[in-house]
Order: C-alpha cells, then sequence, then structure tokens
C-alpha cells in the first residue's frame, strides 16, 4: 500500500480487522457479515448480533474509522510526514503524531537477541550541538551486525570506558569482532574477549565503520522529516522503532502484517 488510492475500501478495511482478531470469516453462526459504509460495526442477518472487530484489541476506543487507521498505519511504515497526511485524510497534526506514538508503543519484542559475529558500534549526539553551553544532548550507542544488519541501539550516560564496555557486554556477544573508530574507550576491549579493528575518523579513515554510520544519517533524516527537529524527549521510542525496522522487517511490509502482530493473539 504505498498511496491513499491503495488502501480498501471501509467496509474492506474492517472485514479484514475482524478476520485477523476472530481468524475467521463469518460469524460463529456461520453466516456472512454486512459490512455497510457508515457504520462502525458489521451486522449479522441471521442472529442480529453486532460484531465491531476493534473492541477486543488495542484500537478500541478509536474514534478514526478503519479505512483511516489503515492509512495512517501505511504512512507510518513509509514513514510519511504529517503534513502529507494531514492533506491526504484532513485529521489533524496532533493526532497523527499521537498515533504514530501508539504504532511504536505496540511494536512486539524481537527477543532481545545478541549480536555477533562482525559488529560496527559507534557513538552518536541526539540534540542541541555537542559544545553549547546549554547543551542537553543524548547519547546513543550502536552496533550493526555487517552480515545480517541486525541492530541494537542503546542511551549511554557518557563515552567513558564503563559506559561503552557494558553496552558491549548487554548486546555483542564476547568472541565478535568489533569494529570501532579510534576512541580510547574501545582500548580495554581486547581484555573482555573481543577482537577489534579500529579506524580513525579524524584522519577521514572509516572502513567497515560506515555501516553503523550511515545509520545515524539514516535516522536523523525521518526525524526531521516527520518532527522538524531531531526528539529527545521520547528518543527510547524511536530507538526501539528503528531496530524494529532492520531487525523485523516484515512488520513494515503493509498495514496488515503490522497489525497480525499486534492484534492477534493465540
Amino acid at each position: 500500500m504505498s498511496s491513499l488510492a491503495d488502501i480498501p475500501s471501509e467496509a474492506r478495511c474492517k472485514q479484514l480487522m475482524y478476520e485477523l482478531v476472530t481468524k475467521q470469516k463469518h460469524h460463529e453462526c456461520g453466516k456472512r457479515i454486512a459490512w455497510k459504509y457508515g457504520r462502525d460495526y458489521g451486522w449479522c442477518r441471521v442472529c442480529r448480533t453486532k460484531i465491531r472487530p476493534k473492541a477486543a484489541t488495542w484500537l478500541r476506543g478509536s474514534n478514526l474509522s478503519y479505512r483511516q487507521l489503515f492509512f495512517l498505519l501505511s504512512a507510518w511504515q513509509q514513514r510519511q510526514s504529517p503534513g502529507s497526511v494531514r492533506m491526504a485524510l484532513g485529521v489533524s497534526y496532533p493526532t497523527i503524531q499521537r498515533w504514530y506514538a501508539r504504532f511504536r508503543e505496540h511494536l512486539p519484542s524481537d527477543g532481545g537477541e545478541m549480536l555477533s559475529g562482525i559488529v560496527a558500534v559507534d557513538e552518536a549526539w541526539f540534540g542541541k550541538q555537542r559544545h553549547s553551553k546549554r547543551a542537553r544532548q543524548t547519547i546513543v550507542m550502536g552496533g550493526i551486525e555487517i552480515d545480517t544488519r541486525r541492530l541494537r541501539l542503546q542511551i549511554i550516560p557518557d563515552t567513558e570506558q564503563d559506559s561503552i564496555e557494558l553496552f558491549l557486554q548487554t548486546w555483542v556477544t564476547r568472541d565478535s569482532h568489533l569494529i570501532t573508530d579510534a576512541h580510547a574507550s574501545y582500548n580495554g576491549v581486547e581484555w573482555l574477549g573481543y577482537s577489534r579493528e579500529a579506524y580513525n575518523h579524524s584522519a577521514g579513515h572509516f572502513g567497515m565503520s560506515n555501516h553503523i554510520e550511515c545509520i545515524w544519517s539514516a535516522m536523523n533524516r525521518p526525524l526531521r522529516k516527520v518532527f522538524g527537529c531531531i526528539p529527545t524527549q521520547h528518543l527510547d521510542s524511536f530507538l526501539r522503532e528503528w531496530e524494529a525496522r532492520h531487525n523485523q522487517r516484515e512488520l513494515f511490509e503493509s498495514p496488515l502484517a503490522y497489525l497480525k502482530a499486534t492484534v492477534v493473539t493465540d
């Protein structure tokens, strides 16, 4: 679903949601459900039962139509700006931002598996300029597997050796080969069981460390597109979303793929 024209009709969106939640195409009595435009529920003509697919999910209480929800979800998956979504749907900026946040909030866990093999690691600063007198930047450390592109991101208090080694021991297996910059805080990682290959970024040497450097620029662009700045107030949720975009790419293939993982209970 790449545009508003690709989103199914309201009735079809209701039907798809019902099939996801109940895992059946028809009502319990075996009869077809009437999904009429203008109603927020389906109607069984035989047993006269009203059916609201959202009622049993975290979408309950939403005033948006099913088609609007599908479009908002598709727009978030494709990192569309609130401005373009507002023009297409006619909903307010706060509504769009609130639903984008809800989509991030309900992302399922990927299991927390550690990175291994060849792993590029680096730190980045989010917020105001690092050398400003009123700087309130947040430091994020990340690691990415070169082969699989699996990603781990975490906010750290500083770039001291203890903080960096704690991240490595939490998210990177000890027999891994690290690709780092020339920061002195990495000097003791061999003692912990890692092998290391360092590149001096100040001298213009990047090598395979470009893999993690590209993550920071790729994160900044959509954040500026959506918010007009780099927000740090809810940075944890953005980091979780970015991890999911790398580690659980199937969730972003279509609205149905995301909804199947978040509203369906076994």
